[in-house]
């Protein structure tokens, strides 16, 4: 008979594998996870962006977080709302541009209730191998 083990979920992994110092970073409570996009570099899944929405007050959240246990050169994130027409995005938030950021990016937040996100997120490993995931029209709500 085949022992049942509990389900780690990728917060119980990324938790488990990051140093103390390190620790991820959260969007808090009352943020419901909308989606999950890997970020590849060199074909390897690095990192990942992940997007959440609170539904009582229509604030989007963004996190950009690196897979593992190794620091990275630089993870950058960006995050943005269309307008209504969802032909361009606009009021952008930014973390990870004007510093290095080596082990997450965010969390962003914007006000987007019924709109749409356009969000963006960039890993560099090493100063030369990089990777990046970018979602338009994501979350449309």
């Amino acid at each position: 008979m085949a022992a049942v083990l509990p389900a780690l979920t990728l917060t119980t992994v990324l938790a488990s594998s990051t140093p103390a110092s390190a620790a991820g970073p959260s969007c808090g409570s009352g943020y419901a996870w909308r989606s999950t996009h890997s970020i590849y570099v060199a074909s390897k899944v690095r990192g990942y962006l992940k997007v959440y929405y609170n539904s009582s007050n229509g604030y989007n959240c963004a996190l950009a977080i690196r897979k593992g246990s190794t620091p990275l050169y630089n993870i950058q994130l960006k995050l943005c709302v269309y307008n209504t027409a969802r032909t361009k995005y606009a009021n952008c938030k930014y973390d990870g541009y004007s510093k290095r950021n080596h082990w997450y990016a965010g969390p962003l937040y914007v006000w987007a209730r019924h709109r749409c996100l356009y969000v963006r997120a960039f890993i560099n490993t090493d100063g030369a191998n990089k990777g990046e995931v970018t979602g338009k029209k994501v979350h449309c709500g």
